[in-house]
């Protein structure tokens, strides 16, 4: 069974536009594995690719293509009730709620409030090349 894993809007902004190593992630989602979106997070992550898609050094003129690609590669669920959990940054907490309410395998994200809680709930936090790892390892 292909694992699950919700990406942050740091994965994705990386993806689309500008590391490769979160693009393969993108690119493996479907195959690899089962990324979940939420209505928080399809809004996150479009609000946040949109606003910096006018950066000068952004380096993907197709960026709304490829986020509607990913937005259909996503299984879409209900936002989830959820409780303070990241006391660095609350804003984060809609992430993980998604995550544990998903019972993903993973969380992939940059953003060190995530990287820095490890494994909460029996849920790995880490970074792309982790995550690309982990999962083309699967048999």
């Amino acid at each position: 069974m292909k694992p699950i894993a919700v990406l942050d809007s740091s994965i994705v902004v990386a993806g689309i536009g500008w590391r490769r190593v979160a693009r393969l992630v993108l690119r493996l989602s479907r195959r690899g594995f089962i990324s979940i979106r939420t209505p928080y997070l399809t809004t996150e992550w479009t609000q946040t690719v949109s606003r910096l898609s006018t950066d000068p050094r952004w380096r993907n003129v197709n960026w709304a293509n490829w986020l509607d690609w990913l937005k259909r590669a996503s299984l879409l669920m209900d936002n989830p009730h959820m409780r303070p959990t990241v006391r660095r940054d609350p804003k984060h907490d809609p992430v993980l709620a998604a995550a544990v309410a998903a019972r993903a395998k993973f969380l992939v994200s940059y953003d060190n409030d995530f990287l820095d809680l490890g494994k909460p709930y029996g849920m790995h936090c880490i970074r792309p090349r982790e995550f690309l790892a982990a999962v083309l390892a699967r048999p």
